[in-house]
Order: structure tokens, then sequence, then C-alpha cells
């Protein structure tokens, strides 16, 4: 078809709520975006905007959450552990799982991954499941191999409903992955841009945690054609009415509005 039969409902995550900047075709929603800015304003930048609305000259000068670099990059700021553990379980709870979380670096992945560490989000059943899979596939290995720390981990990790897919991954580790994932026995999984080129592994959700990327040459925001490619991987046919994309806002500020507007609305790039 040349529509999406899962039409997709696109969010930003602040301040541990979700607010709505766009629904199927209908358009970019700025009361979303509004909504938003003032969930990350401190209490005291929020009491100022709103004395300042009211034409109150006298309204002190809002104070921003303290942030790190410069004023250019309080909306880039990467999530605390907390952030993720809150997140993680906020989508368990309104079964928006299973969740693909895309970060543009494998460091990244194993790292938020790595947080989720006291989260277990398999019942007992599936944990089961996951660990005679994972004992089979392991036992492919030479004996070597078996002890890799690499191998430990993602095996440790996966029994808690938790993967990562990133270049650097054993291919075989990669295979383990991608079918417990397939199976809905990976509740999140943290991958890189490959995993929404290559295989065919709709999620319920999908989350970018961030919409910035190396492209070998320089840092720039995602281009309208690559969100729309990672963001489509949300709702699966047959199974979802819709799928939700999620933009992480772990700053001070959301991303500006001009940036989010071009990437979900604007039109892909033609290849020459």
């Amino acid at each position: 078809t040349n529509y999406r039969p899962v039409p997709l409902s696109h969010h930003l995550w602040a301040g541990n709520k979700m607010h709505t900047i766009m629904e199927g075709k209908k358009g970019f929603d700025p009361k979303g975006y509004v909504a938003a800015t003032k969930a990350l304003m401190t209490p005291s930048a929020r009491a100022a905007a709103e004395k300042k609305k009211k034409g109150d000259k006298k309204a002190p000068p809002a104070a921003a959450r303290p942030t790190s670099g410069s004023k250019m990059s309080s909306w880039q700021q990467q999530g605390t552990k907390q952030d993720w553990i809150s997140l993680t379980r906020y989508l368990e709870r309104e079964g928006l799982m299973p969740t693909v979380t895309f970060s543009f670096s494998k460091k990244k992945c194993e790292e938020i991954a790595h947080q989720l560490r006291s989260l277990d989000l398999n019942t007992a059943a599936e944990r089961n499941m996951v660990t005679s899979f994972a004992i089979q596939t392991v036992a492919r290995l030479s004996p070597n191999d078996q002890r890799l720390p690499q191998v430990i981990k993602t095996v440790e990790m996966v029994k808690r409903g938790i993967g990562v897919h990133h270049g650097g991954l054993l291919p075989i580790l990669k295979e383990m992955v991608e079918i417990l994932f397939s199976r809905n026995l990976i509740k999140i999984l943290f991958a890189t841009e490959t995993f929404a080129m290559g295989v065919n592994m709709p999620a319920r959700s999908v989350v970018f945690n961030a919409i910035r990327k190396h492209d070998g040459v320089q840092f720039r925001e995602l281009q309208p054609g690559e969100y729309t490619q990672m963001a489509g991987r949300a709702g699966r046919r047959g199974l979802d009415k819709v799928g939700t994309v999620v933009l992480c806002c772990f700053g001070d500020t959301p991303p500006p509005q001009t940036i989010l507007r071009n990437m979900l609305t604007g039109s892909s790039t033609k290849l020459q």
C-alpha cells in the first residue's frame, strides 16, 4: 500500500509524561509542544512564565534547570538512570511494549540497557523460555567463546526481557536477540539505526533517545526520510490500532519546534 495500515502517533516524553505532537496525518500540533515545554520548566520558571503571560512586569527571571554545556545543547541532554527506569516503567504500565529504542551509538545502547539492570520485564514462564533458548544458542559456540563477557552479559539481559542490537554484537547473539524479540520475549530493545534497515521487526512503540546522529562527517539532526524509516517500526499490522513514537526530552527544553516540524512533516530526500 502507499499508506500506513497502522497510523502513527508522535509524542514528546517530558516531565515523566507523554505530550502528543502529531496524530496520523493531521499535521504538527503546537499545543503538545507547548505542554512539553512547560513540563520541563522548574516550578519557579513556570511561575515566572505565568506572571509574564498576565502582563506582570516584575516577574522574576526564569531559573532554568542546571544544564551542562552550552545553551544550544540544553535539549540534547542524555537521560539519567532514573529517567530511563521511569520511562520503561511507564511503557510497561501503558501496554506499549515491545519497544525499540533507537540510540545512535553502540556504547549508548549498552549503557542504557545496563542502567536497567534492576528491572525484570518477563514473567517466570517467559524467563524459562528465554533461558532454554539462550542455552541452545550458546551451545553452538566453542567453550572459549561461551565464556566471553559479551555472551554472559547478553544472556543475563535477555532473561529479564531487555536486549541490545548493534554491529558490535557477535552475529549469533544478534540472531538470538532478533528471534526473542519477534517472539515478544524481549520487551525493550536498544538498537542502532541498522535495526530499522535490514530486519523486519515491528514493535508496539518506538523510542528515540536522540534526534542527532553522526553521519560520518558531522553531527546533524535526522532527515525526514531517516525518521520515517525508524518511526515506521512502530505499529504491528493486525495487532495494534496505532503505533506510538516517543521522542525523549531529558534537557530543560524540548528540541526546537522548527527541527521537529521538519522531521515529522518534511518530505524524504529524493534519490538522484
